[in-house]
């Protein structure tokens, strides 16, 4: 049974940093948020109701082709407990119904909400390799978006651990991650 780890939480919280070290240290394919939304996205302007049929579609599509290939996947997703998209499709209603899809083929699906407080989330958002994938870089609009967003209440999933990041490195994040779920290094793999 191959592993599905989901790293979801605010914008800046640091998912991706996080989602390439956790893939390091376990030898998993890395997906995130903007490879599928940026292609949508030079196609359908963003916040559309295609953009985000296409981007919901394409989303399950691929997680799901992941878990037939056998591949231990990470995956991100930018999480706000309140967010509906313009499909209708609620943040919560979006995991849930991946874990509940994925188990049904078979992965073991892991959830790992991150979470910082919004000094350091602020301090972040402006972090250049933010750039490279068109993330958003301006405080002002983060504020916004931490008074309107709920991005601490935790997903309504079966395996889920909550951990703040704050003060935490990204090794630090993985080495407790790989600890609460028991996963075993890409090296340790090879040794059994």
């Amino acid at each position: 049974m191959k592993n599905v780890i989901v790293l979801y939480g605010a914008v800046a919280v640091g998912k991706l940093t996080v989602g390439k070290e956790l893939s390091r240290t376990l030898g998993y394919k890395l997906t995130h948020n903007h490879l599928v939304s940026d292609l949508v996205w030079s196609i359908f302007e963003r916040g559309t109701l295609e953009a985000n049929s296409l981007i919901e579609k394409l989303r399950y599509e691929i997680h799901e082709a992941a878990v037939k290939s056998g591949q231990g996947l990470v995956t991100t997703h930018c999480y706000g407990h309140n967010y509906v998209s313009p499909t209708g499709l609620s943040d919560p209603e979006y995991l849930k119904t991946l874990e509940q899809r994925l188990e049904k083929m078979g992965a073991r699906v892991l959830f790992v909400h991150l979470q910082a407080d919004k000094e350091t989330l602020l301090n972040r958002v402006i972090n250049e390799s933010r750039k490279e994938y068109k993330k958003l870089t301006k405080v002002p609009k983060m504020r916004d978006l931490l008074d309107k967003e709920d991005f601490t209440t935790s997903a309504p999933v079966k395996k889920n651990l909550v951990i703040d990041n704050s003060k935490l490195s990204p090794e630090e994040v993985v080495h407790i991650i790989t600890e609460h779920y028991k996963l075993k290094s890409a090296e340790q793999e090879k040794i059994c």
